[in-house]
């Protein structure tokens, strides 16, 4: 039975994801290997990852008709927050918002992306500039986000990185609550 699961779940993300087969991979691998409530944060910028992968993240979801916000955090002062800022925005066919000189384009959802660390006493933040971020899935099953684009920092425009990679959280606790959530949940 948990195989047909996994075997469905991957299916859904194949079908899904805007990111390349090694990507599919490595979610599928993650699916596997991580527990209810577990994150991975999988992003490399201009190449490097920019978390350890056995740095361990905690969540939170803030779901409404107007709004689904994801902050994540780990003990080092790493933080990732996503956002999707549209009435009714659980009703768009894909949750993929695509990005131009640091603005969603227009005529599409809006939101935000933004990624952080503490280095020392100071911090390293960036902000989607270029390219796109999609929420994949949000369900009780995982929440799946990929990010492929160009950074950059908000205090310095001249300092842009590439960005490319994944986000999985498995069996988030707070989607649980089907009867509460229900009509914010998609494969």
């Amino acid at each position: 039975m948990m195989r047909l699961i996994f075997a469905l779940l991957f299916a859904s993300v194949m079908l899904s994801c805007s990111s390349g087969s090694d990507d599919q991979t490595k979610i599928f691998e993650a699916l596997q290997k991580l527990e209810a409530n577990e994150l991975l944060v999988d992003i490399e910028i201009e190449g490097k990852k920019f978390y350890p992968l056995d740095l361990p993240f905690d969540g939170t979801v803030a779901v409404s008709d107007v709004s689904v916000f994801l902050n994540l955090r780990n003990p080092e002062g790493g933080n990732v927050v996503i956002s999707i800022e549209d009435q009714n925005w659980f009703n768009s066919e894909r949750k993929k918002i695509e990005f131009e000189d640091s603005l969603p384009i227009s005529g599409q959802l809006q939101g935000s992306f933004l990624i952080g660390k503490r280095k020392g006493n100071a911090g390293e933040g960036y902000l989607l500039k270029e390219g796109f971020f999609e929420i994949v899935q949000f369900n009780q099953e995982a929440c799946i986000v990929s990010v492929h684009g160009i950074l950059r920092d908000p205090f310095n425009e001249t300092i842009t990185k590439p960005v490319n990679g994944f986000i999985v959280w498995k069996k988030p606790e707070r989607l649980s609550r089907t009867e509460e959530l229900g009509k914010y949940l998609f494969n």
